[in-house]
Formats: C-alpha cells, structure tokens, sequence
C-alpha cells in the first residue's frame, strides 16, 4: 500500500456523521470537503492526523504566512499535487521491496510478535490496561498498520529493555491546533519556515539530503548529535528495526471491520543500538529547559500524575523564560497560530488537541485525548490565563492540605486526626468535580472581555466545590466527639485561606 496514491485516511464525511470510508492523500488535500477520521480509539486518531500534518510539512511546505492562508482557504489543485510528492514518491510505500514506510527489510527475529503489540495500551505480556483480552486484534490492515508503526515510532515507549524510543521520549504530550474539517486541521499545524527556523536555525527544505531513517538507514553504533537531524528525519524517525508479516491472505481488519488491503498478523524487531546525543526539538509537544549541574538539559513534557491536562496549559500555550536559558516553550503550531491571529482583523479562539500517555515504563496506565477551547483575547494578556490555571491550583492545594491537617491532627494541641487519607480523595473529587467548570471558563468570551468579575465569580465556584468536598469527606467523621476540634479548625482554616485566593493573596 502506498500512502501517496491508495485510499487509507478513515474518514466519515458530514462533519463525521456521514458513511465510512477509505480516503486518498491526494482527495483529501486537492477537495474540500467536510471529512473527520474514524476510528474506534481516540489515540489512533491523534496519530493519523499528526502522520498526515508531517506528509504535508515536508511535501508541501508553504513559504509564508500569506502562502498557508492561501492553502487553509483553497485545496491543491492536481498539477501541484503531483509537483509535492515527486521528490517523495519512493518513501510511502508499506510495502517496497527494499526500503518499506517505518520499517527494515530482513529483519532477524527469534519469534514473530503478535501484531496487537503494535497498539500501545493493548495486553500482550505484562501490559493490561483498558480492560482488552490478549490476543484481541489478530490482524490488522495497511491503513492501520501504516498508522500505527508511526505512531509507536513517534508517540510512544519503546518495546522495552535495548531497544530506543522516540525522539521526544516514553510518552510525550502532543499538542496541536484543531480546525473545522480534517484538511484546515492538517494545514493549521504545517509551519513556515519561519517557525521551523526558530527551533532549526540553519534549516533548509531539500528532500535529497533530508531523507526519513528506512530510506537513509541509521548505522549501527553510529552517535548521532541532535542537530545533525533534520526536519524530514526527524518527524519520521524510527528508533527500531521492525518489519511487518503479513498474514498471506485477505480478510477483515478487527480494528476498522472491513477489508482493507493487505492483512498483518505480526512483526519482528531486533535491538538495534546507537547513541543519540541532546534532544532534538520536536514541533509538537512542550519542550522544557532546566539547568542541571550547569548544563541545560531540555526534555519534552508528559503526563506523570492523574492531574488533568488543564494543569498543564501555560506551558502549552505561552513560552516562557526564564533566568540562564530555562523555561519552556510551546509546540510550535500553537505558536505560530498565536501570530497569525494577531493579524487576523477577527479575533478567533484557540482551539487546542491535546493527548497523550502516563505510563510507567513500557506499560501505559492511562490515555488522555481531549479538546480545550482559549476563548478569543486571551492573548491580549497572557498573565490572565497563567492566573485562571494557578487559582485553580491553588485551589486543589488548599482544600488537600486542609484535608492532610484534618486526617493528621495537631499533636502539640493533643488533637487527634481522622486518621484516614481524604486528602487523595479529596484532591481526585476537585479535578472530577472543577474540570468542566474550568474548562467552561477558559472558552467563555466573557472571561478575558469582563476580567474583574469573572475572574470573581470562577473563585467563588473553586471555593464553594472545594468547600463542599471537605464537608462531604469530614461531616461522617463529627459522630465522634474527639474529632469535631480538627475538623472545625481545619475547616476554619480553609474557608480563610479561601477568602484570600480571592482577595488575590
């Protein structure tokens, strides 16, 4: 199957309510129509648009701003369709004899590997998250084949011990702009050379000598610097040596329930090693400098606790710097969208993708996908929106102290504590509790257009929830006598503590 010419994108037309179907590269770019990808998994979905975003970055590269309004506004017509994948016609091919999409020929393998390993989350071994039987998926299609040798090659951990990861590591964050259909989604998150140059300085688009890692092999034991990867290499790298074994007949895929093409019952991999020195500065996640021993080490963030993603936002969202070359900085379609909506007349929201993993080591414990809307200004003042994520930080901080305090007791007053650990409880009810009502708040106009009083009104919500949480966890506990004194102080406490996150304190 090759990526350029045969239908692979699943997609529903109607803004997704349409029939199912397979589409081509070259329709979905030289059409305009209303398609949304399909798929049964939310993470697949992510990883198709961002294979599709790279196909179209390094093939279709506009040459300024005024260049990619141009192309969110009109499809490609067939002649430059043709003129952009020319340079590439040999790289997307599942299955070319000698140099495969993602994959190594003859590669040496004591056994074959189930395919369902290729879908991170799903068991084989030691990996039992979302509640799926091993051998679930037994056969997949190109399409999804294609999508997910990329995905596990870019997105995800490793296959495990000897073998390399991604260029961002285990489980980085992707974030990336949303659009009304999929085409405008692909080509609001393909940069300019403007912005790939901030991170590439000395970049230049020439597909003869920045060539992906199965058509310009990796050498064995080779080091290999960060900076002497560019930007085609990098958005397609592939760490290990896989190759898909087809299963040698047709039949239905279990992930799309249709006959797709070829079928893949499996693949090998072998450990491969070379050193990768620095980080390479992938354009879509946040990449964080901290200065270590005197040395500034950058790495790309990811989910580690069960905090929601709107924790995260500034990061994801405002660069930020800091003293000595520290700080973070956004992924890259994010900031360019940033700049293209100063000079649009209309002042539009951000609409933000967000997903990604937290895993522990090879295996993941949960997948987080999700939309999070910036309602339009609130760019006129960053602090704004950097205030609206501290408070409700803040917020979730108060109420699990207050909580620790209660279940500890205050030995130098002889006050006993509950005992019991609320505050984990209480910390989870306040994210499951606070996150629509937050989310709400960053995607109301209002919130950036009536800053005083909106601002106002989110604390009173934080605080009453906060409130009502601490009383729903304590009030079992005043039953006995010798526990009302902490409760009340703590209690107490909090409603004055309360008082001054609102006061800005």
């Amino acid at each position: 199957m090759d990526l350029l010419e045969a239908p692979w994108i699943p997609v529903r037309a109607n803004n997704g309510s349409g029939a199912f179907r397979l589409l081509t590269y070259r329709e979905l770019l030289c059409t305009d129509e209303d398609w949304q990808i399909s798929l049964s998994r939310d993470d697949l979905e992510l990883a198709c648009l961002q294979l599709l975003i790279c196909m179209t970055q390094i093939m279709f590269l506009p040459t300024d701003d005024d260049a990619l309004l141009e192309r969110l506004d009109t499809p490609l017509t067939p002649e430059e369709f043709e003129a952009g994948i020319s340079p590439c016609r040999d790289w997307f091919d599942l299955d070319h004899p000698t140099q495969p999409f993602m994959q190594t020929r003859g590669v040496v393998a004591k056994d074959v590997t189930p395919i369902q390993k290729l879908l991170i989350g799903l068991p084989e071994g030691t990996n039992h998250a979302f509640f799926n039987a091993p051998g679930e998926v037994g056969a997949i299609s190109a399409p999804i084949a294609a999508i997910a040798l990329f995905h596990q090659a870019t997105n995800c951990p490793s296959f495990g011990g000897g073998f390399k990861g991604s260029l961002r590591g285990g489980a980085p964050i992707t974030t990336l702009v949303d659009g009304r259909n999929l085409r405008e989604r692909v080509w609001r998150n393909v940069l300019i050379p403007e912005f790939i140059r901030k991170d590439f300085p000395d970049w230049t688009h020439d597909p003869t000598r920045d060539r992906p890692t199965w058509i310009d092999p990796i050498r064995e034991k080779e080091t290999i610097h960060a900076s002497q990867i560019g930007l085609a290499r990098g958005l397609f790298w592939q760490p290990a040596h896989v190759e898909l074994v087809p299963a040698g007949e047709s039949g239905v895929c279990d992930l799309l329930g249709i006959e797709a093409g070829p079928l893949y019952t499996g693949f090998r991999k072998e450990k491969f090693n070379f050193t990768l020195t620095n980080t390479w500065p992938h354009p879509h996640g946040v990449l964080h400098m901290n200065l270590k021993k005197k040395a500034l080490e950058m790495k790309f963030a990811s989910f580690t606790t069960q905090a929601p993603a709107w924790t995260r936002l500034t990061e994801m969202v405002i660069r930020i710097d800091g003293a000595k070359g520290e700080g973070s900085r956004p992924a890259a379609p994010i900031a360019q969208a940033k700049t293209l909506a100063a000079t649009d007349s209309e002042r539009r929201p951000l609409h933000l993708i967000v997903g990604g993993y937290r895993n522990k080591q090879a295996s993941v414990l949960e997948r987080r996908h999700e939309l999070i809307t910036l309602a339009a200004g609130w760019d006129d003042d960053e602090g704004r929106l950097k205030d609206l994520v501290e408070l409700g930080l803040s917020a979730k901080k108060t109420l699990r102290g207050k909580l620790y305090f209660a279940c500890q007791g205050y030995k130098d007053k002889d006050l006993p504590g509950i005992g019991v650990p609320l505050h984990e409880t209480g910390e989870r009810l306040f994210y499951a509790r606070t996150e629509s009502k937050i989310l709400a708040t960053f995607s109301n106009r209002a919130t950036f257009d009536d800053w005083r009083d909106r601002r106002s009104i989110y604390v009173d919500r934080l605080a009453a929830d906060c409130r009502g949480i601490f009383d729903e966890l304590t009030d079992p506990y005043t039953m006995k006598p010798e526990l009302i004194p902490i409760i009340a102080w703590a209690r107490r406490s909090l409603n004055a503590d309360l008082k001054k996150l609102k006061e800005g304190k």
